[in-house]
């Protein structure tokens, strides 16, 4: 008898000690259910708070493989039809309900490179350039540079265009892309151009946004 008294006394102990863990499980799950869009790993490559965002800069916020979510400012607008726009709330575009890869950002502009805008550079395409040995005109096609600076023509002598290469950097710029870029800035034409993965060219387009400079930004979610 003694013995089952101390069993039960046991369980009891053992009991209270459960029923807090159960609740904070059970309270901790729909929590963390809300919180999957914004927290890591889920948004691996780059992880940003969107609370208390500057309304008058464009800062990119998350990335992940195949997604993308961007604050833009009000004079920003889509250039893409408005059926293939992405999702906007509060100026927040999340690209995860969409098949694109490949986004631009620009000061008045942003959209996906598609045929709309991009018809040469999408009739080209856009060629992994993970080889060294592969042709000079794999990655980011020469005819890109063109249709890019047609989005948003301004003055483009203070611009900075950054290109993402991809997350692991494979997909590249072609060497015609290359050659083009060193030439406008040589004579002028473009402030400079960074070529980074696409971490690194997130990293710098808020940095250079942060301190005010003009940036057009490419930015590919694969890679």
């Amino acid at each position: 008898m003694r013995y089952f008294i101390y069993l039960l006394s046991s369980w009891k102990k053992s009991l209270i000690a459960i029923v807090p863990l159960c609740l904070l499980w059970a309270s901790t799950c729909p929590s963390e259910k809300k919180e999957s869009e914004t927290l890591h790993p889920r948004w691996e490559v780059i992880n940003i708070s969107e609370d208390n965002l500057d309304k008058d800069k464009c800062t990119i916020t998350k990335c992940r493989l195949g997604a993308l979510r961007f604050h833009v400012t009000d004079r920003q607008k889509c250039f893409n039809s408005n059926d293939s726009c992405a999702e906007s709330e509060n100026n927040i575009v999340d690209t995860q309900d969409t098949e694109e890869n490949n986004w631009v950002l620009t000061p008045n502009f942003y959209g996906s490179v598609t045929k709309e805008k991009f018809p040469k550079t999408m009739q080209t395409g856009m060629k992994y350039k993970f080889k060294p040995n592969l042709s000079k005109e794999y990655g980011i096609p020469f005819s890109f540079l063109e249709e890019w600076l047609a989005v948003d023509p301004i003055d483009y002598k203070d611009v900075i265009l950054i290109i993402a290469t991809g997350i692991g950097g494979k997909l590249g710029v072609s060497e015609p892309l290359e050659k083009a870029l060193e030439d406008k800035k040589g004579k002028g034409a473009i402030r400079d151009y960074r070529m980074l993965t696409t971490k690194g060219a997130i990293i710098r387009h808020n940095q250079y946004v942060k301190e005010g400079k003009k940036v057009f930004t490419f930015i590919h979610t694969a890679g």
